[in-house]
């Protein structure tokens, strides 16, 4: 009988507690195979070197890097290596710039043990999952993918009421540069005020109260 070999993982996160926990879940597994736990991104290149995963559970926030850039390191040293962002990030932006990174899953830490391992089993086979609450945050954003990262900010900024003068203090940046920003916003979303575009992007939600 031919036995298979076992899904080798990687867990990335700097709190100790969740990546006790999620060592103990991949541990659990007859077929899965626990390599390492890295709680830095630099720790995380040195295990992923040495063990060489198949999959890394990595979250987006860490002391030294990113999440999006050690995933981006690592598929660069393993265009073969799989990752599954698990994290408490809900940003649209930190959903897009991990996937276009490389994520083959993105869930948040809520998710349960058994979706955890489903995905994990899912991805390792090729295939790629997005949790629903995801799904539903990509969704929202879908219908203007041309706003700018800056635009997006400046555009929080008029929901949180903020004038032109606060916005250019906040961001620093000059006045002038807020217009130019303000006026593309309201030419790409298709309306005449500030206020039209406060209302539009809450409507849609483009912007979230929960995101301020």
């Amino acid at each position: 009988m031919n036995v298979q070999p076992k899904i080798k993982v990687l867990v990335v996160d700097d709190h100790p507690v969740v990546r006790t926990g999620l060592g103990a879940i991949v541990s659990s597994q007859r077929d899965l195979e626990l390599v390492g736990e890295a709680a830095t991104a630099a720790e995380a290149i040195a295990l992923f070197e040495a063990h060489s995963p198949d999959i890394s559970l990595v979250d987006l926030s860490l002391p030294d890097r990113s999440g999006v850039e050690v995933i981006a390191t690592l598929r660069a040293k393993s265009p073969v290596a799989k990752f599954v962002v698990l994290t408490a990030n809900l940003g649209s932006s930190d959903i897009s710039k991990a996937l276009q990174a490389g994520a083959h899953a993105y869930l948040f830490k809520d998710a349960t043990s058994d979706e955890l391992l489903t995905t994990i089993r899912t991805v390792s086979r090729g295939g790629r999952y997005l949790s629903p609450a995801v799904g539903n945050r990509l969704d929202r954003t879908a219908g203007h993918p041309d706003l700018t990262a800056r635009e997006l900010e400046v555009l929080r900024c008029l929901v949180r009421g903020l004038s032109n003068a606060q916005v250019a203090k906040k961001l620093a940046v000059t006045e002038e540069t807020v217009k130019t920003h303000v006026g593309n916003i309201l030419g790409k979303l298709g309306v005449a005020s500030r206020s039209k575009a406060v209302a539009l992007s809450l409507k849609s939600g483009l912007v979230q109260l929960e995101d301020m």
